[in-house]
């Protein structure tokens, strides 16, 4: 484990907290279901090195190859902000989907990340006002997702632009400190195509998710996304090569060298893979489904 990873950046904010809170978040990946392994880590789950690390590909300076935007003290705090929000999402994902239940221990965890995670983008940027926008700006994102959701599943019925939206909002925590970095670094340009190619990723890859998970869906929720959007779920694997050719197109606009070069090898290996069904069928609903979010997007 690297570190300056998420799990080295949860060991050190959760030492401090009293012992009985301490020995439950040893737990904590896997009472999420983020892993299999009883003293498994965050990492297991949060795999992507681009997940990993977006505010270090935000950081290196196109114009002087080698060079970084901000000094590397803040680059710690923009990463372990980063580190933050994600393990705040993801106990509120997890929360607001009720697949765990809620307990006090899941509550106390949720509210430290996200006072940590306000804490070291103040840190990183200096200033607390402007922190505390960037966190308001990301869970009202955060709680319009979860209303968008919440609706669409009790609807059973949704089309492809709220699937994309809910997915954003949901999501949008996952580019706050890259973004923050940007702007803080005088860049407010390439920051706000940085965000919308994230959350074009983000949304191939929840695609990907949604239709791997199908099977496991239907039997825990008696649905799944491919049957609300009223498609087969190789629709949604066939979408991912021309939302992730959409993706790189932002992040080179942005001039994001190494996101495009990540992007573009997990682009390589999407492009393998060959789900079940009608293959014509799928490649047509994928091409329209990935038309529509972009619009959406």
């Amino acid at each position: 484990m690297e570190a300056t990873g998420i799990d080295a950046t949860y060991q050190r904010i959760a030492q401090h907290l009293p012992t009985p809170l301490r020995e439950y978040g040893r737990t904590l990946p896997h009472r999420l279901g983020l892993t299999r392994w009883i003293d498994g880590h965050w990492e297991d789950f949060w795999v992507l090195d681009i997940n990993r690390d977006l505010p270090g590909y935000a950081a290196e300076d196109p114009d002087q190859p080698g060079a970084w935007l901000v000094s590397p003290e803040k680059l710690s705090h923009f990463r372990a902000a980063h580190h933050c929000a994600a393990i705040h999402g993801l106990i509120a994902d997890r929360l607001v989907d009720h697949q765990v239940e809620p307990d006090i221990g899941l509550l106390v965890y949720r509210g430290v990340f996200l006072r940590a995670w306000e804490y070291e983008l103040a840190a990183a940027l200096g200033d607390e006002s402007g922190a505390r926008k960037a966190l308001a700006r990301a869970l009202s994102s955060l709680r319009r997702g979860t209303a968008l959701e919440l609706r669409t599943t009790a609807a059973r019925r949704m089309d492809v632009s709220t699937y994309a939206v809910q997915t954003r909002e949901k999501l949008r925590w996952g580019g706050t400190a890259a973004g923050c970095l940007l702007r803080h670094a005088g860049q407010p340009e390439r920051a706000d195509l940085l965000e919308r190619s994230y959350d074009m990723f983000c949304f191939a890859l929840q695609c990907l998710d949604d239709a791997l998970d199908c099977e496991e869906d239907e039997r825990t929720r008696g649905t799944s996304i491919p049957a609300v959007l009223g498609m087969p779920e190789g629709a949604l694997v066939r979408a991912l090569p021309q939302l992730l050719d959409r993706a790189m197109a932002l992040a080179e606009q942005a001039r994001l060298g190494r996101m495009v070069t990540w992007m573009g090898s997990f682009a390589k290996l999407v492009r393998g893979i060959q789900p079940g069904g009608d293959a014509t069928l799928n490649d047509l609903l994928g091409r329209q489904l990935a038309i529509t979010a972009q619009g959406a997007l």
